[in-house]
């Protein structure tokens, strides 16, 4: 089945959306090189409320996780709506009464963009809840998922650096190299379907492949308590796509309240191999001088 699609580009990148519902970012380019964004046509389950379609691309998510709730068919809703320099994709109501928004907002002078993920409760009582930003890539890559700030622990006799494990990762898994800073997930090499998560205070996550690194970066609330045993940063990988998910601490939303979760992507060209210990001191570097 075919979707509407829209098209909002800079000199440097261009971004294909949902022209309504959703909402889903469907394609990334940088620099007019390949979608670096993964498609997921097979990936359909059925509800209670018909077939959920998951596209490949980036979407908003809310958590806890749980089914059917979290895949209500959400591919009908309101227009996108033009804004300067980027869009607004928004979905219906959910039978729980969440409304979803995504504001795409790209940077004219470099390959950035500025994503506000927010949802709205629509329903008659508070439901605890926190936005949760999923971006599905295309496999094969690197993925790093940093395991602390970079910064001297204030305590050292604390432990700073924490994994959370789902039930289908099983291990040991070639595919993830420890460092003393990070995890490193090489895509490239098959495996089954796994997913680590990590309560960092760094907020960024990181993927190298097709001659570019692509950084998404998520401020950091110390006080808040996260979904998920308190993770904050999750990457998701299979041999279909590879996700990058940053997550907002969990609220009681209110009658007709809305939370928001802001992201950050950086894109750049990347051509110089960097041993893979010094990988996260390098891509630290830069997200500070960035964001």
């Amino acid at each position: 089945m075919k979707y509407s699609t829209i098209t909002i580009a800079t000199e440097r990148i261009r971004l294909t959306v949902l022209a309504a519902g959703g909402p889903r970012i469907l394609a990334l380019h940088l620099d007019n090189g390949p979608n670096l964004l993964a498609e997921t046509p097979a990936a359909r389950w059925q509800t209670p409320w018909g077939e959920f379609a998951l596209l490949g691309g980036h979407r908003l998510w809310h958590a806890p996780e749980a089914f059917p709730r979290s895949y209500w068919p959400d591919l009908d809703g309101p227009p996108a709506e033009p804004v300067e320099h980027g869009v607004i994709l928004r979905s219906a109501i959910d039978p729980g009464g969440i409304a979803k928004s995504l504001t795409v907002t790209l940077d004219p002078q470099q390959p950035r963009l500025h994503l506000r993920h927010a949802l709205t409760n629509h329903g008659l009582w508070p439901v605890e809840i926190a936005p949760w930003a999923i971006t599905q890539l295309v496999p094969g890559g690197l993925a790093v998922l940093p395991l602390h700030d970079a910064q001297p622990p204030p305590n050292p006799l604390l432990p700073n650096r924490q994994l959370a494990l789902w039930p289908y990762t099983s291990l040991p898994d070639p595919r993830l190299h420890l460092t003393d800073d990070a995890l490193l997930i090489d895509t490239a090499l098959a495996g089954p379907p796994a997913k680590v998560g990590t309560h960092s205070a760094a907020g960024w996550l990181a993927y190298i492949h097709q001659g570019v690194v692509v950084v998404k970066w998520a401020a950091y609330q110390p006080t808040g308590i996260y979904p998920d045993r308190n993770c904050n940063l999750e990457i998701y990988y299979d041999q279909g796509c590879t996700e990058l998910e940053t997550l907002a601490p969990l609220g009681h939303l209110a009658p007709g309240a809305t939370i928001t979760h802001d992201e950050i992507w950086f894109l750049a060209p990347w051509s110089v191999p960097i041993d893979r210990q010094d990988l996260f001191k390098h891509l630290s570097k830069s997200v500070n001088e960035l964001v």
